[in-house]
């Protein structure tokens, strides 16, 4: 699905970053734990989760490939506000990292902001300006950082994302669904996670294909529906991006059984080197023992891959899996699991 020449000449000349990275997958399937290792790198600028901050009305939420063309445009500029947003939430999130590509001393000055804007954050009266002041870059003139831009709700936008921007790459991650669903389902029930919108599966050709009608849907128990929520926007996604070679997919149990292999080969794709400082950023998220919050990306990334198999109920698990492996990403991704 290549873009037209006329086009295609026109993104170029206003393609963005130089290397710029898009990380997308479903919520709670690793894109949090992936996206720090990128940060961890010292020459990545990253932007978390724009697209939750900024909306655009004109991009739909899941885009069609024969619809393209008519949101490309839109998307392209749409995606150039994404990357300048520097709130908390987009360029604060924690651990803060040293970057090669910042003015002298700007490190140490940018960690103090960070820092003091999440104290802020955390009291009620200050809580909105905090997350509304900007967080600065403190470029270097001249500097040329990979920029990654992390989404958990760009799935359906996949496709497009990729053709608007014509230099990019992209990284998808895809998790197993029962530790997507049961770690969405236990978000959900503490109040840390909001839900999205299931019925947005209903509008793919995936979904019209395996006659997954609304009545259908809506006569779903919840898990099954975040069953078919996962196999429906992932097979999507393969379907549209399986053949590109600016797109790699991530499986979440692979990297987290073998993190030091898994990340290397991520950042090699995406053209970074292998800096001291993601190494030991690496060592640290992987082997810590402590506590570990909702969105903690410090833990035993094996055992928490495998956490669904204790947590689930055995019930929940074989409705998941059927519903799974009704698409060949669902069957890939569970083809060790018992028939239902």
């Amino acid at each position: 699905m290549d873009l037209p020449a006329d086009h295609s000449a026109a993104l170029t000349a206003q393609a963005g970053p130089a290397n710029l990275v898009f990380l997308l997958g479903a919520p709670r399937s690793g894109t949090t734990w992936l996206a720090k290792l990128f940060d961890s790198h010292p020459n990545v600028l990253y932007r978390n989760e724009p697209d939750s901050v900024l909306h655009e009305p004109r991009v739909p939420l899941l885009c069609q490939p024969e619809d393209i063309g008519q949101y490309r445009a839109i998307a392209h500029d749409y995606i150039e506000r994404l990357l300048d947003i520097r709130t908390l939430k987009t360029s604060g999130s924690l651990p803060v990292f040293a970057k090669h590509f910042t003015l002298p001393l700007a490190d140490p000055l940018r960690r103090l902001w960070i820092y003091a804007l999440h104290l802020a954050a955390a009291v009620p009266a200050a809580k909105r300006l905090a997350e509304r002041l900007p967080v600065p870059d403190l470029h270097r003139a001249g500097a040329n950082p990979t920029v990654v831009m992390k989404s958990v709700n760009a799935r359906g936008l996949a496709r497009l994302f990729l053709e608007a921007m014509p230099d990019c790459r992209m990284v998808f991650i895809l998790r197993h669904p029962c530790g997507q669903i049961g770690s969405v389902v236990r978000g959900l029930a503490s109040g840390v996670f909001a839900a999205p919108d299931r019925a947005e599966v209903l509008a793919t050709a995936q979904a019209q294909q395996l006659g997954l009608t609304p009545e259908r849907f809506a006569a779903l128990e919840p898990v099954e529906q975040w069953a078919w929520h996962w196999a429906i926007l992932n097979q999507k996604a393969h379907d549209e991006l399986a053949s590109s070679p600016r797109v790699k997919f991530v499986i979440y149990e692979h990297l987290a059984g073998n993190p030091q292999v898994g990340v290397r080969e991520a950042f090699d794709f995406c053209g970074l080197d292998w800096a001291p400082q993601a190494a030991g950023f690496l060592a640290e998220s992987t082997t810590y023992t402590g506590k570990s919050g909702y969105y903690g990306v410090k833990r035993d990334s094996l055992a928490a891959a495998q956490k669904w198999r204790t947590e689930v109920p055995e019930d929940a698990q074989r409705r998941i899996i059927a519903i799974a492996r009704e698409v060949p990403v669902g069957r890939l991704l569970t083809d060790d699991a018992p028939e239902a």
